[in-house]
C-alpha cells in the first residue's frame, strides 16, 4: 500500500502544496499570531499574563478566529526557509531548474528582509510572541529563526557554490556567538539564550540547533573556534539528557509546562546525527542511538501518528509529523530500518491531516474533533520541507 502512495501520490501533494503556497505569496497565519490581532493587542494593556491567555486561547481554537480579530496574512521568515530548502531538495532530485529558481527568490527574500537590532544577519518571528520566559517583539531576531535561514543558506551553497550564500551563513554564526547573550560558559559547556536578552532558562533544543548549524559552517570556513563553540553547545544539552534518554524543554525544567514534547526532541536528535555526519567524530552517536529510540516508542504511536508529548498522546500536531519524517529519514542514512518509520508517519499523515480540496495541510487532530485550517509554516513549510527531504533521500 505505502508503495503505491510513494510512486503515484507524494510528489503530487508536494508539488500541489508548493503550488497552493507560491499562489498565496507563502503569507499565512502563525501559531502564535494572537498579538498581530490590534484588538487583543490593546485589550492585552502590555500585561504579560493577558498576553500568554490571548496566545493560548488563539493557538489551541480548534476554530479559526484569526480572520474574525483582524490578525493578517503575511511571511515568516522561518516559513521561507523550510520551504527555500523544500525548492533545493526538489532541485537536487530533478535538476529542474525552475525549482532552483524558485529557491533562490525566497532566499533573496530572507537577504533583503533581515530583522534589525543585531549586528551581523539575523531574522524574528512575524508576530509578537509571549512565552513564559520571555516577550519577543515582531521580526526581533532569534537564535532559532536565524538558524533556520542560516541552513538554508549553507544548503544553497552545497547546491550552488554560491559565495553569497556561505557568507549569509557565516554572519549567522556571527550573530550566534557574538550577539546573543551568553547563558552559562566554562571549558565544557556553552549556553546561549533565545533572544537578544538574558533570560532565566536555557532553551535545550537551541543549543543544539545552533550546534549543528555551526559545525557545518565550520566545514566549509575551517575556523577552529566555530567547532570548539559548536561542541560545547552540544555538550550543554547532551549533559542535561535524563537518564532514560530524553530531554527537558528548559533548564532548569521548572521554567516550562513542556515535559519531553515531539517536535523538540525530534531537533536535538537530528542535531546529533548531523555533527556526526559532517566531522566523523562518534562522540554523541550512543546518545543519538538511545535517544532516537526514545522518541520512536515515546513519541509516535504504532500507526505513526506524532504524539503531543511522551505523557499525553493528543492533540496530533501537524509538526509532529513533519518532523518525524525528517527526523527516521535522517536516521536511515545510518540506520536503513528507520526508513519504514518515516514511511508509516508521511502515510499517517497524508490520510488524516491532509486536505486534498485545498493541497494544503491541517493543524491538528483531536480526540473528537480537528483543528480543520491551516498555519502557512506550522503545516506547510514544514510539511513541504519534509516531503521533499524524504522524495530525495528515498527515490
Amino acid at each position: 500500500m505505502y508503495e503505491w502512495l510513494t510512486m503515484h501520490c507524494d510528489r503530487k501533494i508536494l508539488i500541489d502544496l508548493l503550488d497552493s503556497a507560491e499562489n498565496n505569496n507563502y503569507q499565512g497565519f502563525s501559531k502564535f499570531d494572537a498579538l498581530n490581532s490590534p484588538f487583543l493587542e490593546k485589550l492585552s494593556f502590555d500585561n504579560k499574563w493577558l498576553r500568554l491567555i490571548f496566545t493560548q486561547l488563539v493557538k489551541e481554537s480548534p476554530l479559526h478566529v484569526r480572520p474574525h480579530l483582524q490578525v493578517k496574512t503575511s511571511r515568516n521568515p522561518k516559513g521561507i526557509a523550510l520551504f527555500a530548502r523544500a525548492y533545493l531538495f526538489l532541485y537536487q532530485q530533478t535538476l529542474e531548474s525552475a525549482y532552483l529558481d524558485k529557491a533562490e527568490k525566497l532566499l533573496a527574500w530572507l537577504l533583503n528582509n533581515p530583522s534589525s537590532g543585531a549586528n551581523n544577519l539575523a531574522w524574528g518571528y512575524n508576530f509578537i510572541w509571549q512565552s513564559p520566559i520571555f516577550l519577543q517583539k515582531k521580526y526581533e531576531p532569534n537564535t532559532v529563526v536565524s538558524v533556520f535561514a542560516g541552513e538554508a543558506f549553507i544548503h544553497a551553497y552545497r547546491v550552488t557554490g554560491k559565495q553569497q550564500y556561505l557568507d549569509a551563513a557565516t554572519s549567522v554564526g556571527k550573530f550566534i556567538l557574538s550577539d546573543l547573550p551568553v547563558l552559562h560558559d566554562n571549558d565544557e559547556e556553552l549556553a546561549i539564550a533565545y533572544v537578544l536578552r538574558d533570560v532565566d532558562a536555557v532553551v535545550l533544543n537551541n543549543q543544539v540547533l545552533a550546534g549543528a548549524f555551526l559545525i557545518k559552517l565550520w566545514k566549509h570556513i575551517k575556523q577552529d573556534n566555530i567547532k570548539e563553540s559548536a561542541i560545547r553547545l552540544i555538550n550543554y544539552t547532551v549533559n542535561r539528557k535524563t537518564e532514560y534518554n530524553a530531554w527537558y524543554y528548559t533548564f532548569p525544567c521548572n521554567k516550562s509546562l513542556i515535559v519531553h514534547d515531539n517536535y523538540h526532541t525530534g531537533g536535538i536528535i537530528d542535531g546529533l546525527v548531523e555533527f556526526y555526519q559532517e566531522t566523523g567524530d562518534d562522540r554523541y552517536m550512543e546518545t543519538y542511538k538511545k535517544s532516537l529510540e526514545y522518541y520512536r516508542v515515546n513519541l509516535f504511536e504504532a500507526n505513526g501518528a506524532p504524539r503531543w508529548m511522551n505523557n499525553k498522546a493528543y492533540p496530533f500536531d501537524i509538526h509532529g509529523s513533519a518532523q518525524g519524517v525528517i527526523s527516521f529519514v535522517k536516521a536511515s542514512t545510518i540506520f536503513p530500518e528507520y526508513i519504514k518509520e518515516a514511511e508509516k508517519v508521511l502515510d499517517w499523515t497524508v490520510k488524516n491531516l491532509y486536505n486534498k480540496k485545498r493541497c494544503e495541510f491541517i493543524y491538528r487532530k483531536g480526540r473528537f474533533w480537528k483543528w480543520n485550517y491551516s498555519l502557512m509554516r506550522w503545516c506547510n513549510a514544514w510539511m513541504g520541507r519534509a516531503m521533499a527531504d524524504f522524495i530525495y533521500h528515498v527515490k
